[in-house]
């Protein structure tokens, strides 16, 4: 499943590439939803290709849905989805996710390493993100001109998580208005050229932003930026899927 390449959801603007792997469907998965917790987003990628990985991630997809809606911990979340992959008919069939919270300012915020359900009241909740990250390659926060990796707490993937006690927690990152994340699968963070090296995310993406900031560019010609460069770093022997999600932030005056 895919949503179009740009969509609005509260105060969230996101914006999406995607490529499907060359040998066939993947396992890329990704979704964002309104929910009475927030704006909650989720990018997962699924171990393996074809058919098996795709029919893994839309059973992802529809338990994420349901629990996004209903369950009040984001880390809870997790800890359940992990639950249906762990005891599903092919439990090997791991993935890696990140899922994101995007509170609203006035609402109830969950606590901190909590997956217990927990909240807490916090005034300025709409200037905070929640992130829960297993498994999933580090999301990049864009901000003024700079471009800098965002570092959660890092737990092993969905259906792993016995790994570490079948627990995850969740961390909290400071935002404002206009700020962005970039998300992306290990189909571009694992490319690489001809001669093995991996795909510079981090410089191709700070120098995007740069050039973007100095031009008054659109957020949108980052990620056609990216698509192309990651195109002509992996040249034919591109075979994983590859997506890309921007998240840009809108908050409420005052938030």
């Amino acid at each position: 499943m895919t949503f179009p390449a740009s969509t609005r959801v509260g105060r969230l603007f996101v914006e999406s590439r995607h490529r499907p792997a060359t040998s066939g469907g993947g396992g890329d998965i990704h979704d964002v939803m309104a929910t009475p917790f927030g704006v909650r987003l989720l990018v997962g990628d699924v171990m393996g290709h074809g058919a098996p990985a795709n029919r893994t991630g839309l059973a992802v997809l529809n338990a994420w849905r349901d629990l996004a809606f209903t369950e009040p911990s984001l880390a809870g979340v997790a800890v359940r989805l992990h639950a249906l992959i762990a005891r599903s008919e092919h439990p090997e069939r791991f993935v890696t996710a990140l899922l994101a919270n995007f509170p609203a300012p006035d609402g109830p915020f969950p606590a901190a390493g909590s997956a217990d359900g927990g909240t807490v009241a916090v005034a300025d909740a709409g200037s905070w993100t929640e992130l829960v990250c297993c498994g999933h390659p580090p999301p990049m926060l864009l901000r003024g001109g700079s471009a800098a990796f965002v570092t959660p707490y890092a737990a092993p993937p969905l259906g792993l998580l016995d790994l570490a006690e079948g627990w995850c927690r969740a961390s909290m990152v400071p935002v404002g208005d206009g700020d962005q994340l970039l998300l992306y699968t290990d189909g571009v963070s694992d490319a690489r050229d001809a001669e093995g090296r991996f795909f510079p995310l981090a410089e191709v993406t700070a120098a995007a932003v740069q050039a973007a900031e100095a031009g008054g560019m659109a957020g949108t010609h980052l990620l056609d930026t990216l698509a192309t460069r990651l195109e002509e770093h992996v040249g034919d022997r591109g075979c994983d899927d590859v997506l890309l999600l921007l998240v840009t932030m809108r908050l409420p005056s005052g938030a």
